[in-house]
């Protein structure tokens, strides 16, 4: 076989994603005017488009293309990116289908009510003139016009209209990426990865309810609540301890055959919410796994111990086994089974492969004078030069639960249920007791409902910090401090162009990190890492910022007036030449999770949290940072998240006569009007989060958090925290193997309590 067939015969099995449940989130007449809304973001970008007012002009095509074809990939024609340019989103029936299905599954009821009142305003004389200035219904205005109004709503007065412009704007974002194959053969993104290897996953089995004969009552020693990645060093820890164990997860197993799957599949799949959780107020994105071994099936190997200062930190408040010799044997022993080097491993680092983003921010931050390191990663010591572990790995050399820990757990007797939400944890006569679950099973072909109702000597929540408080929360207890406290180490991107190919999404995804800039206020680390970001196009494009100043700012004398539009996919084009790197802060200032309290069910989770100034303050240290790392290693575009400034590019780039000094120089005015514009949110920024925590605190009492330093919930007896929502505070690195420790930690206690059997 060619080389060409041999990979394609690793492509990954299909992951059917299954039908939306029946009924319509809005009437006809509201998904017009939706749809006329979405068409101002993605429109038909060609001289002779269905709208002929809204055309753009043969030069500006010129121009595009002359621009375009430097990154067209190797041997393309300009026909792809003549097509690339006049796709026309709203007539996709893939767009169309992604974007009806996120409404109705994955957008709060009360906030697609709130849209479909604005939505029906806007289809009427009165509504339109006063949401738009026109009499004339939205959807029947010409794009240009749309395009000026929808524009005009991003640098509104009033608070209401900026926020309609950036969720119209995300969900159109969040839609396209994910269904555009033009896009794809634009970027030349590969239908099956170059680097991949496939090995067979464990055979898990499942508890199966879907006969009507099959019983619906289950005792085990110890129920766990999840399956991420403190359910996993929890289930494998007391199930070698001879406990009885079963695993309840709300999602479903895939085995590495389905790996990495395609980014609209793996949104439904993988991650929660379809992919993206919005803060309320629209200024965090939220990525959170939801599947069969949770985050860790989703990450990206990084596997960092927390610093010496974050573990004093919480010794400080009252919990001084933090910085005990037997927290650190948990560390260490989880390390140790996923073959995680130690940081003072140089030989072992050594081995740890680094793609041209990583290279790149580690050389740059050398020729600053920053300090940088190699990033242990959990993949059983092996090379594992993959780039696609966040749609799940498929070598299963990432050990995270489902390869490592559940296979072991499964080995010594632990149970499994997929499918199983858990409506309710119950207790005793006193209240106080836990005795065990009431949930809802559903079958993978969503079909068959049962309700379950298990019995347990423990009960362990290890749902996440995002859902964890929630299964508290619905069983009644009442402690302010639950779904309080939540860190998401927010985080902007800085993108780079480069004049060669770079591939982003090839290579191990983090295996550098910069930490010369996490001492800004005394609080060490309180301020910044610099990172490698995720950069597939259904991941890295989603922060690509879409100016609509572009728009308001352009000669309103010529042809279609589609100027943000036509740059963006410009800019999305050269993502094929990008790198992304983070700015991540360790949040000093937390916000709170909630059950949207207009569910009846208490099953809508809700997100508040709007990242402070201080915390913003650092992040813009670290933007600042990150530019300054691809200036150096010379990049030929530079731009941030920050919608109301402009991308950067070289001077010697676009013209043979000018100089370095001329490129520094334009460099150093363009720093200076980033550090000017600062990092705001919600407007004209929004950040992003992959890491949850601190929702069901670690305390000293009841007063200050949730748990007690063994992981027993305060007030309850036999019922235990053992997730990244135990968290005093936010960890400063990626909270996966600080939350696996901690599942070590309240495990042992569990053992120490019930005794080996």
């Amino acid at each position: 076989m060619s080389q060409h067939d041999v990979i394609a015969s690793l492509a990954s099995l299909p992951s059917p994603i299954p039908e939306p449940p029946p009924g319509q989130v809005f009437t006809s007449e509201q998904w017009d005017v939706l749809f006329s809304i979405m068409e101002v973001f993605f429109p038909e970008l060609s001289t002779a488009a269905q709208d002929a007012d809204s055309s753009i002009s043969t030069a500006q095509l010129d121009e595009a293309m002359a621009e375009l074809r430097r990154y067209l990939p190797e041997g393309a024609s300009d026909e792809v990116a003549k097509r690339y340019l006049s796709e026309r989103t709203v007539s996709d029936p893939a767009f169309i289908a992604a974007l009806k299905r996120k409404l109705s599954l994955y957008v709060p009821k009360s906030d697609t009510q709130g849209l479909g009142f604005v939505f029906s305003a806007l289809n009427t004389h009165a509504g339109s003139y006063l949401l738009t200035g026109y009499t004339t219904p939205i959807h029947l205005q010409p794009l240009a016009k749309r395009t000026e109004i929808v524009c005009g709503w991003a640098t509104a007065r009033l608070p209401v209209f900026r926020k309609i412009h950036r969720s119209m704007g995300s969900l159109a974002k969040i839609t396209w990426v994910n269904t555009s194959t033009a896009l794809l053969r634009m970027v030349d993104y590969p239908d099956v990865p170059k680097h991949i290897e496939r090995n067979p996953s464990y055979d898990y089995k499942f508890h199966d309810f879907t006969s009507s004969s099959a019983p619906t009552t289950v005792s085990a020693d110890v129920i766990i609540i999840g399956s991420g990645c403190g359910a996993g060093v929890a289930a494998s820890h007391l199930s070698r301890a001879g406990l009885n164990v079963l695993v309840l997860e709300r999602a479903y197993h895939f085995p590495s055959t389905h790996f990495p799957m395609r980014s609209q599949d793996a949104g439904e799949h993988l991650f929660l919410n379809g992919g993206v959780i919005a803060s309320d107020d629209g200024s965090t994105g939220i990525i959170a796994g939801s599947t069969f071994g949770g985050g860790g099936t989703v990450n990206w190997s990084a596997s960092l111990q927390p610093q010496h200062s974050v573990r004093k930190e919480w010794a400080d408040m009252g919990l001084p086994h933090f910085l005990g010799t037997e927290f650190q044997d948990c560390l260490d022993t989880v390390c140790s089974r996923m073959g995680a080097a130690r940081a003072n491993d140089r030989a072992a680092l050594s081995k740890v492969e680094l793609n041209f983003a990583n290279a790149t921010l580690l050389e740059g931050a050398r020729r600053l004078g920053m300090h940088g390191h190699i990033v242990p990663q959990n993949t059983a010591s092996k090379r594992h030069f993959c780039g696609s572990c966040i749609y799940g790995c498929a070598s299963t050399d990432k050990q995270g639960p489902a390869n490592c820990w559940f296979p072991d757990a499964a080995a010594h007797g632990t149970g499994f249920v997929e499918g199983c939400l858990v409506d309710e944890i119950t207790f005793a006569s006193d209240r106080t007791t836990a005795t065990g679950v009431k949930a809802i099973w559903t079958s993978r072909d969503r079909k068959t409902t049962r309700t379950l109702n298990i019995t347990a000597k423990r009960v362990i929540v290890a749902a996440g910090a995002l859902h964890s408080p929630l299964v508290l929360l619905r069983s009644g207890l009442t402690n302010p401090q639950i779904g309080a406290n939540l860190y998401l180490h927010p985080t902007t991107t800085t993108w780079g162009v480069w004049k060669q190919r770079t591939d982003p999404w090839d290579g191990p995804i983090l295996t550098t990190a910069v930490d010369a800039l996490e001492d800004q206020d005394g609080r060490h680390p309180g301020g910044v890492k610099l990172e490698v970001t995720c950069s597939h196009p259904g991941i890295g494009l989603l922060t690509y910022p879409w100016r609509a100043a572009e728009t308001l700012n352009a000669d309103k004398g010529g042809k279609g007036n589609l100027h943000s539009a036509l740059r963006f996919k410009i800019n999305a084009a050269k993502h094929g030449h990008g790198t992304g790197f983070l700015a991540l802060t360790r949040d000093q200032d937390p916000g709170r999770v909630y059950i949207d309290p207009k569910d009846p069910m208490r099953q809508t989770l809700r997100v508040a949290y709007t990242t402070s100034a201080r915390d913003r303050a650092k992040i813009l240290e670290g933007t600042l940072a990150n530019a300054r790392i691809m200036f150096i290693m010379g990049a030929l575009e530079i731009d941030t998240g920050n919608t109301s400034t402009r991308r950067w590019v070289r001077p010697s780039a676009r013209d043979a006569a000018k100089t370095a000094q001329d490129d520094e120089a334009e460099f150093e005015a363009w720093l200076a009007e980033i550090k000017t514009a600062g990092v705001t949110s919600p407007d004209p920024m929004t950040m992003g989060s992959a890491h949850q925590m601190g929702t069901c605190r670690m305390s000293s009492g009841p007063k200050t958090g949730v748990v007690d330093s063994l992981g027993r919930v305060w007030g309850s007896k036999a019922l235990y925290v053992a997730d990244a929502s135990c968290f005093p505070t936010a960890s400063g690195v990626n909270p996966m193997v600080t939350t696996m420790a901690i599942a070590e930690w309240v495990s042992r206690g569990i053992v120490r309590e019930l005794g080996p059997t």
